[in-house]
């Protein structure tokens, strides 16, 4: 096919937003469509190459993947050589561990498939850690060209006329799939082919001519200018709560194809637009640069310990972006897509230097996962022993919280199948960091235990949560409905644990930043079109006294645990770094700065229990007493930057809590019996 440079300048369509977005760049909170957007491209340049040489009786699967050796495999390979070493001087052995992991998946083209299954969704903050996420994309594509020829050469013998009735029914069955899928598994929706096939097929069909080409110029001026909008609206209106992919992909998914389309048989003012030198020299550094952009932000975020980039770095890894990009175009992708018949490398040395590429890197990064991440070769024995041993992590997370927790309460204590349940605890994700100390206490004490939680849920029937964007924890009415009823409808009940980040809620900002993030509004409302974080601290104090009043005429105890203290720093994250690399730990907040943080919630959580007779336990003494203690020369208390880790509820939070609890445990009419 002729070149087309309207092409080129989609690419950078896709890429720049992609970019932009990964480095966290306000307004660019959709950026991530690029990829949608280059799929497209993949299909209609790709089909269109297939098509022609079936056609012309001359198509080649061996030729085929030489052609994709070329495109993908150099700059791949640098990439990977550039993350193991910069790896090296950056990552904890954990982490190390882990990209040797990816880098193995992405040799073998299924990474996507691994980081579905270890690496959470894809819009969880854990993975703007990992250097190789963005080799996903990659892998769906490859996945999609090992049957995607062999299905058009079988078309093209059994007979052409099925061409488009095939591959239509191929596209309308992934995207109803995807449409399906990616409410009830979004990380699988979004990672695995078959939910991604059409948007691919998407530009197959328009390679196979579904939709002709030749039209008035007003109708392909009026295509053009639709589809560049439909491709850059979602860019500035998606987020990272939007249900994606499915539906929410149509729009950037035919806005390419409709570029495309209007394109086809001369210019119009939008492929004039993608043709300007600036849009098509990005287009042609394109796949080197999102090969590129995601370690260099990855590697930074590591060494700084945070998602957020501020505007300074954001710039720099752009710019870096930029720069690496055009020099792996440059002497690394161009060098080898110079065919042999004008001097470039032969077939068969694009083969033997290809398996050669991902048999030795293959083996290094094999080498970093049978060693734990070269563990003893980068680090001595002393700084291996003052790493934490124990788990940080809830080991009962996975089946007591998660999408759906209304269907799996969680029962801890008493083993006997028939006992009754006698405590209830109920809250959001800090409930579940607490859960250890409570099933602690609820052992001894042969006590059943039951668990309600889910991420990011205030356990207040009746309120919902937004970011000011949408309702984003709709599922959180769900959790504290099913909650509610289970303590009404088992009598056996005797005290109600309620525990949350308290702070967040009733103050709408996370600790130490008052970037607001947290609305809160009763389910009777509209979502607010106005932001007023004080309504918080309104809402959550009346809706915390009819909840108790409703508890209490049941004739049950209700305890308040306080907030936990925040940090503003990953307290492992940055102790390991301290052990391995002699990066020293930000200081740690002081009890007064603890206190103020907490002083809305905890006042609240005060006056609510002198109503109404409840007990209220300020967990923060735990560990913030005369200075805040969040580790040890040989423990650590936190999981993270606000959850205690199993450690941290077990050494911390439980001999306050067996200790205020003395009268409910020594109560003769409570005895667990």
């Amino acid at each position: 096919m002729n070149y087309r440079p309207d092409i080129d300048g989609l690419r950078a369509i896709a890429v720049l937003p992609v970019v932009f977005y990964h480095a966290g760049v306000a307004d660019f909170t959709g950026g991530y469509v690029g990829v949608d957007i280059f799929f497209v491209i993949s299909g209609f340049l790709i089909t269109t190459i297939i098509h022609r040489e079936l056609a012309e009786g001359r198509f080649s699967v061996l030729r085929f993947y030489e052609r994709r050796a070329r495109r993908i495999l150099p700059a791949l390979f640098a990439v990977i050589v550039a993350s193991l070493i910069a790896g090296w001087f950056i990552l904890g052995p954990g982490d190390y561990d882990q990209m040797g992991q990816s880098i193995v998946s992405a040799l073998l083209f299924v990474s996507n498939m691994f980081f579905w299954r270890n690496a959470g969704g894809y819009f969880q903050n854990a993975t703007d850690y990992l250097p190789m996420l963005h080799t996903w994309s990659l892998a769906v594509e490859e996945q999609f060209y090992i049957f995607f020829p062999l299905l058009l050469m079988a078309l093209h013998r059994i007979g052409r006329h099925l061409l488009l009735p095939v591959i239509l029914v191929l596209v309308v069955g992934s995207l109803v799939l995807a449409a399906w899928a990616t409410p009830r598994m979004p990380s699988a929706s979004f990672y695995l082919l078959p939910t991604r096939i059409w948007e691919l097929g998407v530009g197959a069909l328009l390679a196979q001519g579904l939709v002709r080409t030749e039209a008035p110029r007003a109708l392909r001026e009026s295509i053009g200018a639709l589809g560049l909008i439909a491709v850059l609206a979602p860019v500035f209106l998606y987020d990272s709560s939007t249900v994606f992919p499915g539906i929410a992909s149509l729009p950037p998914v035919l806005g390419a194809g409709m570029l495309i389309w209007a394109g086809t048989t001369g210019p119009v003012w939008a492929s004039r637009l993608l043709s300007l030198r600036p849009m098509v020299w990005i287009g042609m550094i394109s796949y080197s640069l999102y090969l590129w952009h995601w370690p260099i932000m990855a590697f930074v975020r590591n060494r700084l310990f945070t998602v957020e980039l501020e505007p300074m770095w954001q710039v720099a890894t752009i710019l870096a972006s930029v720069l690496a990009g055009w020099i792996s175009w440059r002497i690394v992708e161009r060098p080898f897509r110079v065919p042999p018949r004008e001097g470039g490398i032969t077939q068969r040395r694009i083969f033997v230097l290809s398996g050669a590429g991902m048999a030795v890197l293959g083996a290094l990064a094999g080498a970093v996962v049978l060693t734990g991440g070269m563990t003893t070769q980068r680090f001595s024995d002393a700084q291996l022993a003052a790493l934490p041993q124990e788990p940080l992590g809830n080991a009962y997370g996975d089946r007591c919280f998660g999408p759906r927790p209304a269907e799996r309460f969680c029962f801890f204590g008493n083993d006997d199948p028939t006992a009754p349940v006698e405590w209830f605890l109920w809250g959001d994700s800090h409930a579940d960091a607490m859960l250890p100390a409570l099933i602690d206490l609820a052992v001894a004490h042969n006590v059943k235990l039951a668990f309600a939680g889910h991420p990011a849920c205030i356990p207040l029937p009746g309120l919902l949560r937004t970011n000011g964007q949408g309702r984003v924890n709709a599922s959180c009415l769900q959790l504290n409905r099913a909650a509610f009823d289970f303590v009404e409808m088992n009598p056996s009940i005797k005290v109600v644990f309620l525990h949350a980040r308290w702070a967040i809620y009733t103050d709408g900002f996370y600790a130490y930043d008052r970037t607001g993030d947290v609305i809160l509004y009763e389910e009777r409302e509209e979502t607010p079109e106005t932001v007023d974080y004080a309504r918080n601290a309104v809402l959550v104090e009346a809706t915390l006294d009819s909840v108790v009043e409703r508890i209490l005429q049941t004739d049950r105890d209700v305890v308040f645990l306080g907030p936990t203290p925040e940090v503003h720093w990953d307290v492992p994250r940055r102790r390991a770094a301290e052990i391995l690399f002699g990066w020293p730990v930000p200081p740690t907040p002081t009890p007064d700065e603890v206190a103020a943080r907490q002083a809305v919630s905890s006042a609240i959580l005060a006056r609510v229990a002198a109503r109404t007779g409840s007990l209220y336990i300020p967990m923060a003494q735990s560990i913030c007493a005369e200075e805040c203690v969040l580790f040890t020369e040989s423990e650590m208390y936190y999981r993270d930057e606000d959850h205690l880790s199993v450690l941290g509820a077990r050494l911390r939070a439980r001999p306050l809590l067996e200790q205020s609890l003395a009268g409910i445990l020594s109560d003769p009419n409570d005895d667990g019996t």
